[in-house]
């Protein structure tokens, strides 16, 4: 068996030791003899290396002189990079082009020709290099729940799980995430996350307090402005969404109402990724228990949910295989979820042309900025609503 280019290296430097530390020449004859027959060295070349009179022990990399492509695009590059909130490589290689030209038809920016070959040619791999040596702002942050409880109408709801390759857009998952500050005492703001595990499509509403009635309400809201017809809502065991006001819902509009089986977050694993990424690492861990920070956590779902819909690119699994233990997943190309659920077909001819109308007339760098500055000014700053649109910040 041929041994390794590091192996070979460790090997040698035992043996170099050994060569030098050899008082006799009988002994160092024998350790040449033993280098010849493991590596098949020619006994003059073995002298050399063992005599340290070769570089081959050397750990130095040969640094390639060639110039760094891309040059022209890597500004407008960089600024899609953040107008898409800082997204990796995967997903923003597939909608690198577009959006630049969408920012360009905006005005932000002004795309020659030759910027526009370098955008459609750089491949991913290479773009992944370029954003590696830029550093992003977002925090690093884990999510974490502390929400439990049991429902008296669980024998109702039966136990289910979404297939995770699941073709049919509809298939909706639901959660609470608490802003309570990491003490559960008192009344604190709630944030209702809705999301199809099929597009990717979600939105979120926040209120105070957590009765089945504020619960049932945010979401027949959300609900009634969803671009396509749900056919299912799946939450975990809290009691907030096992009520009978959300059963004879489910009931009357026809969807199947599921629950997580107990202590298992992964069978509301889409939800909790974006409990995470669009909730937790946006508005943190702080916590928020007054009417005027409420009104501040919708003004920034207001801004961050089209945002996320129409320009933030996300991939989902197309194929899992399993090796022993672990599991190897293949994922599909990044794209955005309104772009997914054109592709599906389940859009009204009327949503489509509305929906696309709105993506159209909306700034995607806009956005960014409107988000980064709500939340730099947080909700100790928004008194009142007229005071959020005297300071512009309204998204409309």
């Amino acid at each position: 068996m041929r041994m390794s280019l590091q192996s070979r290296r460790e090997y040698l430097r035992k043996m170099q030791e050994r060569y030098r530390k050899a008082k006799t020449r009988a002994e160092k004859s024998h350790i040449l003899d033993e280098v010849v027959h493991v590596l098949g060295y020619h006994r003059k070349h073995a002298i050399q290396v063992l005599a340290g009179k070769t570089t081959i022990l050397n750990s130095t990399t040969r640094k390639r002189h060639r110039p760094i492509m891309y040059q022209e695009a890597l500004p407008v590059i960089q600024l899609v990079w953040q107008t898409l909130d800082y997204p990796c490589a995967e997903r923003l290689h597939p909608v690198l082009l577009k959006t630049a030209e969408h920012l360009a038809a905006h005005g932000v920016i002004t795309l020659s020709e030759q910027v526009r070959q370098q955008l459609a040619q750089i491949s991913r791999a290479t773009l992944a290099r370029r954003i590696a040596q830029w550093r992003s702002p977002k925090p690093q942050r884990k999510a974490v729940s502390s929400s439990r409880s049991i429902s008296k109408l669980r024998s109702e709801i039966p136990v289910a799980v979404y297939d995770w390759d699941e073709s049919k857009p509809g298939a909706l998952e639901i959660d609470l995430v608490e802003h309570n500050g990491g003490s559960t005492l008192g009344h604190y703001a709630y944030t209702l996350n809705v999301v199809d595990i099929v597009s990717g499509y979600s939105r979120r509403r926040a209120f105070l307090g957590r009765s089945q009635a504020v619960v049932f309400q945010a979401l027949t809201l959300i609900l009634s402005e969803w671009p396509v017809t749900p056919w299912g809502l799946h939450s975990d065991n809290g009691s907030e969404f096992f009520n009978g006001l959300l059963l004879r819902f489910c009931r009357q509009h026809g969807f199947e109402l599921t629950r997580s089986r107990p202590y298992r977050k992964n069978d509301n694993a889409h939800v909790e990724q974006k409990n995470r990424q669009f909730v937790r690492e946006v508005v943190g861990y702080e916590r928020y228990d007054t009417p005027e920070a409420v009104e501040w956590l919708n003004e920034v779902y207001a801004c961050l949910d089209p945002y996320a819909n129409f320009f933030l690119p996300m991939r989902k699994v197309i194929a899992k295989e399993r090796h022993g233990v672990k599991v190897r997943k293949t994922f599909d190309q990044a794209k955005v979820p309104f772009d997914r659920l054109v592709e599906a077909g389940v859009l009204t001819p009327e949503t489509r042309k509305r929906l696309d109308k709105e993506r159209q007339a909306l700034n995607p760098l806009d956005l960014h900025q409107r988000l980064e500055t709500l939340l730099a000014l947080g909700p100790s700053s928004f008194s009142t609503k007229q005071e959020i649109e005297e300071r512009d910040l309204v998204f409309v």
